[in-house]
């Protein structure tokens, strides 16, 4: 049997005492025949004011309940007063040109979550929320819009206008809290942002430190959540943030952007990006690391045929955080854009993070730093048919397109032209045991260098723009094979078949 379903009334509540039976004779503009799994209930006819008049909490909170579909007629509707439902087995919230209108943070009453369904603890068994438009273009009305905490859900085509900006939580929470469900998110639209807390009334309650995030998904989720064709542009604290690591969060199209943190970020085993836009062409004053995606743990973790755009570049464009376990970036497209204050890196893989694989990924990097990192640790990395090129200069931010300081590595085909200024270099080994083969690295400076102990190099075409030699020994030690390298090599090699053009 489910849990009897809980609701917290408002003040305004009083419909339900005094005018139960005219709702229950009236209200139900298409009443359940014998069989039927729901009711239908048109708000308007069970006494909701579609002009925006008056609030809607107490016909709501009335007309809540098991299997019921509350269906909302074309108009605006007030609301100063948050909803609570917990506990159902069937709820649906579907609009027709449906605006919810809430009121400013300091008239609105309670806790300022507009809608929420489910509790991690009482959630909701089945939730389906679409077609409905939620209007925060009035000055501090941003609020939390949707907070469902459920078993499964579908939540749809929702579109939040106007800039939230009460410095409180963000418009959106969805957490699976059955470990076995799956809900899905399809076409949410977040366009307009949201404005850090200093810069807010801080009315909003409770207030957070930075200001909102997007769309959170919290540490009570624990099944399977699909994010499809969503938008979400301006955030302070992350865009699309999963904040915990027992469930899995799979992303499929949509554009994220300008988003300050993150504009994704996942954490939980297979976790997944497919087919996203993520872009930075405009920071505000506080904006100051606007990662692409941040991967923040779990196992055989994907990104994939992804298109990310840093055109104000101030974070790295893919993190890949010490608690992954293993992760695979490929078939992804990334651009950081000219820029004399970053020096970030296109791919960072941080220290301590565990087996990671880049496959196919394009990166033209055109402002100073690494186009891929990779910090020390035990996993194994490799790097296999990417392409690196552009116009980075190596004057700051690091000499050289790819940096590996992680023992083992493997580069297998790569292709990397690097003709800026600034010493700039295509390949540092700083590891030891590590692997090239195949692939081309050309660089304005020595095109490879090499820093760690027992590294093999095969198959390569190594050259410099000026004329540098193509590979640089400075300590350490390196056998090279069957290898075509202009200039020669500085330093001493062991190994042979190679080829020394001038």
């Amino acid at each position: 049997m489910p849990e009897t379903p809980t609701k917290t009334l408002g003040r305004r509540s009083f419909l339900g005492t005094v005018g139960a039976a005219a709702v229950g004779s009236a209200a139900f503009s298409g009443q359940a025949s014998a069989g039927s799994s729901y009711e239908t209930i048109n708000i308007v006819d069970a006494g909701a004011d579609n002009t925006g008049g008056e609030s809607i909490t107490p016909v709501l909170e009335d007309v809540l309940g098991n299997r019921r579909k509350i269906y909302f007629p074309p108009g605006e509707y007030y609301i100063d007063e948050g909803v609570r439902f917990t506990g159902f087995d069937k709820l649906w919230l579907i609009g027709d040109d449906a605006t919810i209108v809430p009121a400013p943070a300091d008239e609105f009453d309670g806790s300022h979550r507009i809608f929420k369904f489910g509790t991690y603890y009482s959630p909701g068994d089945w939730l389906r929320i679409g077609n409905l438009t939620f209007d925060f273009r009035a000055d501090n009305t941003g609020l939390r819009a949707i907070q469902a905490q459920v078993n499964d859900c579908y939540i749809h085509d929702i579109d939040f206008v106007g800039e939230h900006d009460t410095g409180t939580h963000g418009p959106m929470l969805v957490d699976i809290v059955d470990e076995d469900s799956t809900g899905a998110v399809d076409r949410i639209r977040m366009p307009d942002g949201g404005a850090w807390t200093k810069n807010t009334d801080r009315d909003g309650n409770p207030d957070v430190r930075w200001g909102p995030t997007g769309f959170i998904v919290s540490p009570y989720h624990s099944g399977k959540l699909w994010v499809r064709d969503c938008v979400i542009d301006g955030f302070p604290d992350n865009g699309l943030y999963d904040s915990g690591s027992a469930g899995r969060v799979v992303v499929r199209g949509g554009r994220f952007s300008n988003c300050n943190t993150s504009n994704i970020r996942l954490d939980g085993d297979e976790s997944t990006i497919q087919n996203a836009t993520i872009v930075v062409d405009d920071a505000r004053d506080a904006d100051n690391n606007q990662r692409g995606i941040r991967l923040d743990g779990g196992e055989n973790c994907w990104v994939t045929d992804c298109e990310i755009v840093l055109d104000q570049p101030n974070g790295h464009a893919i993190t890949v955080m010490p608690d992954i376990t293993s992760a695979k970036i490929q078939d992804t497209n990334i651009r950081l854009a000219s820029s004399d204050e970053s020096n970030d890196a296109a791919v960072m893989v941080s220290e301590g993070a565990g087996d990671v694989t880049l496959d196919n990924v394009s990166i033209d990097m055109n402002c100073p730093g690494q186009a891929i990192e990779i910090e020390p640790g035990n996993g194994d990395v490799l790097v296999e048919e990417c392409t690196v090129t552009g116009e980075a200069s190596g004057s700051e931010g690091g000499r050289n397109a790819i940096r590996c300081e992680r023992d083992g590595s493997r580069f297998y085909g790569n292709v990397v032209e690097q003709p800026g200024p600034g010493y700039r270099r295509a390949l540092c080994l700083e590891a030891d045991d590590c692997i090239v083969s195949k692939g081309s690295y050309e660089a304005t400076h020595h095109p490879v260098i090499n820093h760690g102990s027992g590294n093999v190099v095969t198959q390569i075409t190594a050259s410099s723009y000026d004329d540098y030699e193509g590979i640089k020994v400075s300590d350490g030690s390196l056998n090279l094979y069957w290898s075509t390298v202009y200039e020669g090599v500085s330093g001493d090699v062991g190994g042979y078949g190679n080829e020394y053009p001038s």
